[in-house]
């Protein structure tokens, strides 16, 4: 019997110890379901229309604004090559020198066959002047003076044929001097020395003209399309071709110096690509850039008006897609940041105070006036959490509301 009693007294005391701390435990839970959770400082910028520059984005290859094959136009030997191979040429430079000693000969015999034709006419002329007065006076017949004026006739027309005759070896002689016929840099020699050419036997070397140079990029098709909607509903406004800036970076990442204008856009689709061709002429007076290189085109002056941007920082992403936190009104006076998801375009990027910001314009899910957080959001733990907002240039580093200082301590 004092067996059971002592049983049934040691149960009730295990019992009444695990009932007591689980009923401390409910309580606890419950007042801190109750609690509010104190706010957080972030800052926000109030979301107005602005008129934000917009740049363009394109992988291009330089090419040279002239290319042109350096080719004879007589037959000869090539007797001398007279430039430096894959180095700067000036217009009028000789470049090759083609064997003149057979053209020499040539322009000597036109020059005698000339001075025979000369004097041939001064023999008809003489000739004609005598029988003049003769056939006057009728002591010749008016067909003999009709014949010898025929012969000076011929004579002079022979006299024009040797003079043709000796431009052309003139012609032919000046063409054994090779010259460039545009400043540029010239490759390498494609004859050497010794070898017989012709105008159809190809090309001696090739010369281009880098100064200006071409950049020549693609705008896609759904691209092109895009654009020209928001250049007719307003959304986008372009300079004239004279007005643009076009801009080059190097495959190293430095920016060249010198700027370049925008002066072609094809009006039709490439076939195999499907993209349209466009061009931009750019500027090479120290030879700094050759053609061939890709660069990264930036094509600058396009103007978004009344557009809604916010700072790239400041738009985050879920499965549902990208969204930024907005301050908005919540229960009890208090200000909450409440999420709202975007329809986004592209990055622009804003100078001011000399410092360049990147923003990402907004095509839907903001309104002007909408008060957005740009800093503290990862101190935003749920929806509808509770929040400080200050204007930019104000520390929100800290959290200062009285719960979070009283936490502290």
């Amino acid at each position: 019997m004092a067996i059971k009693h002592y049983r049934a007294a040691v149960t009730g005391l295990i019992v009444t110890l695990l009932v007591v701390p689980l009923s401390g435990c409910g309580k606890s839970d419950s007042d801190k379901a109750g609690a509010t959770p104190p706010a957080t400082q972030v800052t926000v910028i109030e979301l107005q229309p602005q008129e934000l520059p917009v740049q363009f984005e394109y992988v291009g290859r330089l090419e040279a604004s002239r290319e042109i094959e350096i080719r004879p136009r007589i037959s000869g030997l090539i007797q001398q090559r007279l430039f430096e191979e894959g180095g700067r040429v000036k217009a009028g430079q000789r470049l090759f020198q083609i064997d003149p000693a057979p053209f020499a000969a040539r322009q000597r015999a036109a020059k005698a066959a000339l001075a025979e034709a000369n004097a041939r006419l001064t023999q008809t002329e003489r000739e004609a002047r005598r029988l003049a007065p003769l056939a006057e006076a009728k002591a010749i017949s008016q067909r003999e003076l009709d014949d010898a004026v025929s012969e000076h006739d011929l004579a002079q027309a022979a006299v024009a044929v040797a003079e043709a005759e000796l431009a052309e070896t003139q012609l032919e002689l000046n063409y054994t001097d090779v010259v460039a016929p545009i400043a540029g840099r010239i490759g390498r020699a494609l004859r050497v020395e010794g070898a017989l050419v012709s105008p159809t036997s190809g090309a001696l070397a090739t010369l281009a003209q880098i100064d200006p140079l071409y950049v020549r990029f693609s705008i896609s098709g759904d691209e092109r399309l895009e654009l020209d909607r928001q250049i007719a509903t307003g959304q986008l406004v372009m300079p004239a071709p004279e007005q643009s800036r076009v801009l080059v970076e190097l495959a190293d990442g430095t920016m060249y110096p010198l700027t370049g204008r925008f002066d072609f856009n094809d009006y039709r689709t490439d076939p195999l690509t499907g993209a349209f061709d466009a061009r931009a002429t750019l500027p090479n007076p120290d030879a700094k850039l050759n053609p061939g290189q890709f660069v990264r085109v930036h094509v600058e002056g396009g103007v978004l008006p009344n557009a809604l941007a916010v700072p790239q920082r400041a738009v985050q992403e879920d499965a549902t897609g990208k969204f930024v936190y907005v301050a908005s009104a919540g229960e009890n006076g208090m200000t909450v940041a409440l999420p709202k998801h975007l329809g986004v375009g592209r990055w622009v990027e804003k100078s001011a105070n000399g410092a360049t910001e990147r923003l990402w314009v907004i095509h839907s899910g903001l309104a002007a006036g909408d008060q957005v957080v740009i800093d503290g959001t990862a101190r935003i733990f749920f929806p509808g959490m509770p929040i400080q907002p200050q204007p930019p240039g104000v520390d929100s580093g800290a959290d200062t509301t009285p719960a979070a200082a009283a936490g502290d301590h």
